[in-house]
């Protein structure tokens, strides 16, 4: 929309209509943007911002095409503390789209200890020398770990200094200001990545506000004494659980077998007891928001059986209780997340990426119940968007994109398409409704006098632009606080 905003003290003072851009006027500057459109600050209200830091900063094996080419590309990585670390291959778009192998690092990298993650992060490959360290026999080892059991050789590698991590952070940080991201929710988060952190919200040099999301699978947060604090900046938001892994590594707990491998369903990476024991745990500590990741539709069931439970607490009924990613859910489901009032926290660029690997997976009969976003919408459910990149991108306007045309790539029409929803909806979904997704809402993500002056401007209005467009769009301006973070174009 074209609209002439005064700020003060980084909240909106006034707004004024106008009929040739957006204009942005604060204490001390103007900033104007002839024909372009102003909108509340972008969130992403699930992300890994020290994954993004480590994958802009070690080897990009996303980039690869094949097993022998990523072990090429992880050739030219910097070892450090003794190890080498790439991130982002998937197999599933390769040449021969066949799972690595540990003899094939070993060939190329028989001394030096190796760590390379898919790209959901649920699944690592590595060599014999990493195997050692965690004091694993390899000899009839894959070299491939998922979920639980990467832990022992990520145990074995040497934890990132203080000063690392902080580049990690501001390294990612910078780049979601370029995105138009005024905003994360930071999943999984370790005490040393809050307390960096906050520190460097405090200091002010953090370009963008951050919820933080902290650690609390196996109640880390507790060991650590990490507590709810509030902050403009930095806020310690809520505690982050998992259910299952992912689809890609077949690590999603689904209720029948995959149909492209029949021996298995997934993971239970715990126990509905175990969830339902940190959730209370959490929620008797003060915490007001829980986030657990179930992508597979018995994750899923899982998830909200252990939610219908804690909804019988008095004193829970105002809890924000999320499920990240909810890929995967049965019509039952839908309906029990509705009156129970769970949030669906979703990545509509997974489905973008995932579509072709999902329907193997899958297969025709479990398909309708993937990627809903129209279902969940239309019974009730609150919905709230993000990338969870390192993993995707961290582009808000491709989620839009994917929202609104949902075509994945290599595809030429939408895929499910009763599932799309309005350009509308989508822009909601990543602005006001991912800020509900943290209890934030009362002051963010609306343009609203008296509500924080957080701010993107692009070159088109996605509300009136057709669904083609909208890939097209470019972001001119990211403003936090009253504060132009990032700017391509101002006068």
């Amino acid at each position: 929309m074209f609209v002439e905003v005064h700020v003060e003290r980084g909240r909106i003072r006034a707004l004024i209509p106008c009929a040739t851009g957006s204009i942005i006027r604060t204490e001390t500057s103007t900033f104007e943007f002839p024909g372009c459109s102003l909108y509340p600050g972008f969130v992403d209200n699930h992300a890994h911002i020290m994954g993004l830091g480590e994958f802009l900063s070690n080897t990009r094996l996303d980039l690869s095409s094949s097993e022998q080419n990523a072990v090429d590309l992880l050739k030219g990585s910097e070892i450090r503390d003794g190890w080498m670390r790439g991130r982002g291959w998937n197999h599933e778009l390769w040449t021969d789209p066949t799972l690595p192998s540990r003899r094939t690092l070993d060939n190329e990298f028989p001394h030096t200890p190796v760590y390379a993650t898919r790209i959901d992060g649920h699944c690592a490959w590595v060599n014999s020398a990493a195997l050692i360290k965690a004091g694993i026999d390899p000899s009839d080892h894959s070299g491939l770990l998922i979920d639980d059991d990467m832990l022992p050789v990520m145990h074995a590698m040497p934890e990132y200094s203080d000063d690392t991590i902080r580049d990690f952070i501001m390294r990612a940080a910078v780049v979601c200001s370029e995105h138009g991201i005024t905003e994360v929710h930071d999943m999984d988060v370790s005490e040393a990545a809050a307390r960096i952190t906050r520190d460097l919200a405090e200091s002010g040099k953090l370009p963008i506000r951050v919820q933080s999301f902290v650690r609390g699978q196996n109640g880390e947060w507790l060991d650590h004494g990490l507590l709810p604090a509030g902050g403009e900046f930095h806020r310690v938001a809520g505690v982050k659980l998992f259910a299952d892994g992912a689809l890609g590594s077949r690590g999603a707990l689904l209720a029948a077998p995959y149909t492209d491998d029949a021996s298995t369903c997934g993971i239970e990476v715990v126990t509905v007891q175990h969830m339902l024991a940190q959730c209370h745990a959490a929620i008797d500590a003060g915490w007001q928001a829980i986030a657990i990741h179930a992508i597979g539709d018995q994750a899923v069931h899982n998830v909200i059986h252990v939610y219908e439970q804690i909804r019988q607490r008095e004193d829970a009924q105002e809890i924000i209780l999320r499920i990240e990613h909810a890929q995967h859910v049965r019509p039952e489901d839908v309906a029990r997340m509705s009156r129970l009032n769970i949030i669906a926290c979703v990545q509509p660029t997974h489905c973008i990426s995932d579509a072709v690997m999902a329907e193997k997976r899958l297969g025709d009969c479990r398909l309708p119940w993937a990627y809903r976003w129209r279902s969940l919408l239309e019974s009730g459910i609150h919905m709230g968007a993000g990338s969870d990149f390192p993993i995707e991108d961290p582009s808000v306007i491709a989620g839009i994109d994917a929202f609104v045309r949902r075509i994945p790539r290599g595809m030429q029409a939408p895929w499910q398409k009763h599932e799309c929803i309005g350009q509308d909806e989508a822009l909601y979904a990543f602005t006001e409704g991912a800020h509900i997704t943290a209890g934030m809402d009362y002051r963010r993500g609306r343009l609203e006098v008296g509500y924080d002056a957080d701010f993107t401007i692009v070159d088109r209005d996605l509300l009136s632009c057709t669904p083609d467009e909208i890939h097209l769009t470019n972001i001119l301006a990211t403003f936090t606080a009253g504060v132009c973070r990032y700017s391509r174009y101002a006068t």
